[in-house]
């Protein structure tokens, strides 16, 4: 077992030129959720060249797919993401990957090759799966996967996220719910004859009133929050057309479904109140995580064996540049049970299979999240230090569930203890496209 971890850390020391090269270049694409085709496709080209097959791709879902070498039980995955975020490019400007996707994405696709590669020359029987999932960032890509199929017959999944700590990751985020609402009223000149008009902006803003009224009425681990994404054009047209994005969040799936709903009331009776049409369409339905403490401790040990990343001089005056102090939390932390306040579509796979994650540091303290410095650090030799730390913690417990059965036992014995209360439901309706953010045909 050590010679083989050993030769798994050798191969991620061979890879590191190819893995740099790789998250440098889709940093530099920098593509929004749902558009990450140059993204993909290199990620795709490089599993390829190192003996994995595209065994699959999704028509109803842009840029996802899976890619698998190894042969029989058990079946291995590893979780990719690669889109960006808007205003987060140089100077807030155009889009950049202010949440480390780009290391994240490179990171787990190395993972699975330096553990394919040492398993295969071991002569094992098993298979490592990655998946490259798109809209992460729009909390899309995984439930829409997981609806069509996507993560059924996994023994173990894995996932890592970039952060500015380094610890394994066993605690859980919100459920989650987004909806478009469109409202479709009556043009008419807001000074001549407004009685004429029905206004969709009133609509939006009658069901938002609403909606904070709720509030008081909501549990307090609950959250709501919205944006007016189309609210018309002219003060002096009435308008006929207006859009709202939510997001509705819950502890659990149950939570969300009890608040959605009273949402939705809140939509429809705007509709009634303005006199316009209400149109809503689901976009996308979140699930928290069950935790697997089985899996968090064998992660653990491999991350405590591969240490934290390491910065130099150069890297704290690279974030004093950028404005920050140029501190670092380059300790290892004990293993997370927190749940946090976001949601993530990573949670929907660990219905499927038992998951397990960890962070890296690959961001200096004092970083804020979805922003251009936290971008630009993604795209330097900071983020590339967290990156190649999770790659090979990764790629050693991917190993450890390919070789050790009692491992795999005790996770999945867990995983069905946590989950035997919740029937999987995908909510999403069968056959519907992903979309892409809030991108809904307008009249």
């Amino acid at each position: 077992m050590k010679k083989a971890k050993a030769e798994i850390l050798n191969q991620c020391r061979r890879l590191r030129r190819e893995a740099d090269d790789v998250a440098m270049r889709i940093g530099k694409f920098a593509e929004l959720s749902m558009r990450e085709e140059r993204s993909s496709t290199l990620a795709k080209e490089i599993l390829t060249r190192h003996g994995f097959a595209i065994e699959r791709e999704f028509p109803l879902v842009p840029n996802a797919f899976i890619a698998s070498r190894g042969t029989g039980r058990p079946v291995i995955g590893l979780l990719a993401e690669y889109d960006a975020l808007p205003d987060c490019g140089p100077k807030a400007k155009g889009p950049g990957h202010g949440c480390g996707h780009n290391l994240l994405g490179t990171a787990s696709i190395f993972a699975a090759i330096a553990a394919a590669e040492t398993a295969e020359a071991q002569k094992l029987r098993g298979t490592v799966r990655l998946f490259g999932c798109p809209a992460e960032e729009t909390l899309v890509g995984k439930v829409y996967m997981a609806r069509d199929g996507a993560f059924e017959g996994l023994d173990a999944v894995l996932a890592w996220h970039p952060s500015g700590v380094t610890r394994v990751n066993n605690g859980s985020g919100t459920a989650l719910d987004s909806y478009a609402f469109e409202f479709f009223g009556k043009t008419a000149h807001a000074a001549g004859d407004p009685h004429s008009g029905r206004s969709a902006l009133d609509a939006v803003e009658i069901m938002n009133v609403a909606v904070n009224f709720l509030r008081e009425h909501m549990p307090p681990s609950c959250r709501v929050h919205y944006i007016i994404s189309d609210g018309a054009n002219a003060p002096n047209v009435v308008p006929a057309y207006a859009r709202s994005w939510y997001f509705v969040r819950g502890e659990d799936r149950k939570a969300v479904d009890d608040l959605a709903k009273r949402v939705k009331n809140c939509a429809r009776a705007a509709a009634l109140a303005s006199e316009t049409r209400l149109k809503m369409r689901h976009l996308t339905a979140c699930y928290d995580r069950p935790a697997n403490d089985a899996l968090a401790e064998a992660m653990n040990e491999n991350l405590k064996a591969v240490g934290p990343p390491r910065f130099s001089k150069a890297d704290r005056e690279f974030v004093q540049r950028l404005g920050l102090e140029g501190k670092f939390k380059s300790k290892l932390q004990d293993i997370s049970t927190e749940r946090g306040a976001g949601s993530s579509d990573e949670g929907n796979v660990s219905w499927f299979a038992p998951l397990i994650g960890l962070n890296t540091t690959c961001a200096a303290d004092g970083t804020r999240g979805h922003s251009y410095i936290k971008a630009a650090q993604s795209r330097s030799p900071i983020g590339l230090k967290g990156m190649r730390v999770a790659a090979k913690v990764l790629a050693l417990t991917a190993y450890d569930l390919l070789t050790d059965r009692k491992l795999r036992a005790k996770a999945k014995r867990e995983f069905r203890r946590r989950t035997k209360d919740t029937e999987y439901d995908p909510v999403i309706p069968a056959g519907q496209p992903a979309p892409i953010g809030d991108l809904i045909p307008k009249p």
